[in-house]
């Protein structure tokens, strides 16, 4: 009874007895199959043709986009597509600091010049606001991270683009089957860029242990992408047909970063089931936060009003208020909640780029006093330095244990009830 009990770590009986492993299986034998079949082929190299193309245009089909095309690495993909953008020595762009080094490292070695930004405290995604604040005469492009799989405002975004003549190059590495305002993310902005990491669950939504892709509906676009990086893929000479990559031949511009037809093979495995697995997270989701609404001291972030996020990739983010908690922190809650069973992650958005060591010293990217990195302190994005330690992570699950969600409402309950004894 509330008001008797104990926390778990004060003795009392934890509020979660459920297990908390997650109960769907992956389809490891059709992946098995998949590769087996890939290997009987001898199709161990190549792009454009056979199996990774049909997997391209299934792709391709699935998000109503034009192009789209698959890459080894969704941080080359992002590269790629840097380039495709234009950027180049002494360009801006501004993405994040709530955000992730390979969302812009090939930018940075364009030379390039990364401006961050502060993120929405409700959605921790990239805030229009602040963007339109940081553009200069300078600023070329514009790099929003879809975080966990949730779309940032791309209304918004694409508006200051238009109006600035800017290009929106998404880092949608966790937003693979996300969409906004009713269109799927690839056919939304400019051109967006997916990751194929890691293995099905826990990893991207199509994972295939390393790969990435590209998509675009422009034209444009599409052909200095593959200029800049699909040496010998099958057709690329009749793909080129402006001006000036028309006059390239199949090495392009010499870059080979095609992706690999094992990945390939397994990742369309894992695109086969990904509609369940983000209807179900959607489901979780949505029971868990609404249990947690009226729990004071805990905000679940959620998406845009035009957004679904599929949000299979990265888990759910919980942000906390320590002044609705008796002045309790973050770390604290962490572990008053794992005590009582709940399975939490750690604290923070990502990574704070600002507070790099590359930055703080203005470290050299080609040496000899070249490619000096700009430089950015500690309090020059507070909004993102506070909401950094309020962040909790929590899983998204797409078979959760039965009575786990329940449970672990409960918990966050007692720990908001108890807050005053964790001091």
């Amino acid at each position: 009874m509330p008001g008797t009990e104990k926390l778990a770590m004060h003795g009392g009986t934890p509020a979660v007895t459920a297990s908390t492993a997650e109960q769907w299986q992956p389809p490891v034998e059709d992946e098995k199959r998949a590769v087996c079949e890939v290997i009987d082929q001898r199709f161990l190299s190549g792009s454009g043709t056979g199996m990774p193309k049909e997997f391209e245009d299934e792709c391709r089909e699935r998000i109503g986009c034009k192009y789209f095309v698959a890459c080894d690495h969704g941080s080359n993909a992002l590269a790629a597509a840097c380039y495709a953008a234009g950027l180049g020595p002494g360009d801006e762009f501004i993405t994040p600091s709530a955000g992730y080094l390979g969302t812009y490292c090939g930018a940075l070695h364009m030379g390039a010049v990364p401006v961050f930004c502060e993120v929405d405290p409700h959605t921790l995604l990239m805030d229009p606001a602040d963007v339109e604040r940081r553009v200069t005469e300078r600023t070329r492009a514009l790099i929003p991270i879809h975080a966990c799989g949730r779309p940032a405002d791309m209304d918004a975004l694409l508006a200051i683009a238009a109006k600035h003549d800017l290009v929106v190059v998404e880092d949608a590495a966790h937003a693979l089957g996300s969409t906004w305002d009713g269109r799927a993310i690839g056919n939304v902005g400019h051109i967006a860029c997916f990751s194929f990491q890691g293995t099905t669950p826990g990893g991207k939504p199509a994972a295939a242990g390393e790969g990435g892709a590209v998509a675009t509906n422009d034209r444009e676009l599409y052909e200095r992408h593959l200029a800049y990086c699909h040496l010998h893929r099958s057709g690329i000479t009749k793909e080129l047909t402006l001006e000036p990559y028309c006059h390239l031949d199949s090495e392009v511009l010499g870059y080979k970063w095609r992706a690999h037809p094992l990945a390939i093979a397994i990742a369309r495995v894992s695109l086969g089931t990904l509609d369940y697995r983000i209807r179900r997270v959607a489901e979780h989701r949505d029971r868990l936060f609404a249990g947690l609404d009226g729990v004071g001291g805990f905000e679940p972030v959620r998406n845009y009003p035009k957004a679904t996020g599929s949000e299979v990739y990265g888990g759910l983010r919980i942000v906390t208020h320590p002044d609705l908690l008796d002045g309790l922190p973050a770390a604290r809650c962490v572990e008053a909640l794992r005590a009582e069973g709940v399975p939490m992650g750690g604290i923070g958005l990502f990574h704070r780029e600002h507070l790099r060591w590359i930055y703080a010293n203005q470290f050299e990217l080609w040496g000899r006093g070249r490619g000096r990195l700009p430089h950015y302190k500690p309090g020059d994005y507070p909004l993102t330095e506070d909401l950094h330690g309020r962040a909790l992570h929590f899983p998204a699950y797409i078979d959760p244990p039965d009575g786990l969600l329940d449970q672990c409402i409960e918990a966050f309950a007692k720990v908001a009830r108890h807050a005053a004894d964790l001091l």
